[in-house]
């Protein structure tokens, strides 16, 4: 009878395992998939127009995933949580990440939602690391540094479509992970469970940018139903 009742649990976990991968592929990496082929509208690359979208998308990703696979809901660490995904699953697809995630994150991320774009570092030589993006013609072009003329500028290229499939590439070994281990299973519908978790009015209230006409406007359109 113990046997049976310990086939059973693991019987159980199996299955909820694999509803939980299912849930992913299914909510999370086919929508990416479809945007990708949208966005490429036939291309070979996305236009030069696209490619904040594109990173933008990419990098809300990495934050989410970060989250649900730390399980950590904590603001002050949502980039930590980010970059951890960043090179552990990333780096699983090209080690590289493994070396530069954090800074691709700050750079990219952090530039583009709060300088509307990609941040330019000084390293402690004098030089001035920048971005440049275009189509690679093989995987070690990508996250290639390069220098241009004379000027003390370097650029790491980006290939922004191979950025984008990779996150897809991540988000199947992820899966894999949750059909798999069970722990890393449980830690990521922990944390998915409680995203839609109500915040209070009096907490928001507290937030320098939300004021009393916020929720008075909800009110007035809740006593016009």
């Amino acid at each position: 009878m113990e046997n049976t009742n310990v086939e059973e649990k693991e019987l159980v976990e199996h299955l909820d395992r694999g509803k939980r991968a299912e849930y992913l592929e299914t909510h999370i990496k086919k929508p990416l998939e479809e945007v990708r082929t949208l966005l490429l509208a036939g291309r070979n690359l996305f236009p030069n127009e696209l490619v904040d979208v594109v990173l933008l998308v990419t990098f809300s990703h990495i934050d989410m995933l970060g989250y649900l696979y730390t399980g950590d809901s904590s603001s002050r660490n949502s980039s930590k949580n980010a970059v951890q995904f960043f090179r552990e699953y990333f780096g699983k697809v090209d080690a590289r990440y493994k070396e530069v995630g954090g800074l691709l994150y700050d750079t990219l991320r952090h530039g583009l939602v709060h300088l509307a774009t990609p941040k330019r570092i000084r390293l402690t030589n004098g030089v001035i690391l920048d971005y440049a993006h275009g189509c690679a013609q093989q995987r070690q072009d990508h996250l290639k540094v390069t220098k241009i003329g004379t000027e003390e500028t370097i650029k790491l290229f980006l290939d922004v479509d191979l950025l984008y499939q990779d996150l897809i590439s991540a988000i199947d070994i992820y899966t894999d992970d949750i059909r798999h281990n069970q722990t890393i299973s449980d830690i990521f519908w922990q944390a998915f469970e409680p995203r839609r978790r109500p915040a209070r009015e009096t907490e928001l209230l507290r937030k320098s940018h939300i004021e009393e006409s916020d929720f008075a406007f909800v009110t007035r359109e809740i006593s016009d139903l």
